[in-house]
């Protein structure tokens, strides 16, 4: 049985985690590059700005940054006092990007369900309820920094709160979901096969499987590299899959 808490296994998984940070940001960054029709049509004052786009916008381009900033740290590090503050920056940023994209889910969701006072109110505090857990986990989390071989290591010292925020995050999606399918099936006649193929509900499915396996590792707690290991790819996934915000 492997021992999770070897160092030579934590070893081996910080640098896979290195290398699927890279992945990620070769993917992401080609996924990013090959669909900016918002950011061009707005730099060039062909869209009229719209507030559901803040987060839409918001969350991709955060997410890029934090990939990015993430890549260039696993390939040499700063003095120690920036090593800190650059760990607790991308454990801020990533949060920001899963919070923007549940509020993009949310808001896609509330397009339907705009004529209903309570389910609006209700996706408003649900929504406003994952940015707490999400800021709250972002300045509870504590790490321990080292640059014994000349890389920027961390040590989560602290993950009180993650496995309840992955809880909330599948959850508040799962929420979602329901909702969504919900709203389209008592406004229509069609299937419920249908209105999962034809109404976007894919993405919503998408990111609640996304979603799951952080949500596991996260409380099986083997070592501080596997609790975060999949939240990258995880969030790259949930992020790409969303709703382009011209189809709000």
């Amino acid at each position: 049985m492997t021992n999770w808490q070897d160092p030579q296994v934590i070893y081996n998984w910080s640098v896979a985690f290195a290398d699927i940070t890279f992945l990620m940001l070769g993917l992401f960054g080609w996924s990013y590059l090959h669909s900016c029709q918002v950011e061009n049509a707005l730099l060039r004052r062909q869209l009229s700005f719209r507030w559901q786009m803040v987060s839409y916008l918001t969350g991709r381009t955060l997410l890029f940054v934090t990939l990015i900033l993430s890549a260039v740290t696993s390939l040499g590090a700063p003095p120690y006092l920036y090593c800190h503050q650059i760990l607790k920056f991308l454990a801020f940023s990533r949060n920001i990007v899963i919070a923007c994209t549940s509020t993009n889910l949310a808001i896609r969701t509330w397009t339907i369900w705009k004529t209903n006072y309570f389910v609006c109110v209700f996706l408003g505090l649900i929504t406003l309820g994952h940015w707490f857990t999400l800021m709250l986990d972002s300045t509870e989390t504590q790490f321990s920094t080292s640059l014994s071989s000349g890389f920027c290591e961390s040590t989560i010292v602290d993950l009180t709160y993650s496995p309840a925020t992955s809880t909330y995050t599948t959850i508040l999606i799962f929420v979602l979901v329901k909702l969504k399918i919900f709203g389209h099936w008592r406004s229509s006649s069609c299937s419920l096969w249908t209105i999962i193929r034809t109404q976007g509900v894919i993405y919503f499915f998408i990111a609640f499987f996304a979603s799951v396996v952080p949500l596991v590792f996260a409380w099986l707690n083997l070592n501080y590299i596997m609790n975060v290991f999949f939240i990258c790819p995880a969030t790259c996934i949930m992020y790409d899959s969303l709703p382009h915000p011209l189809l709000y």
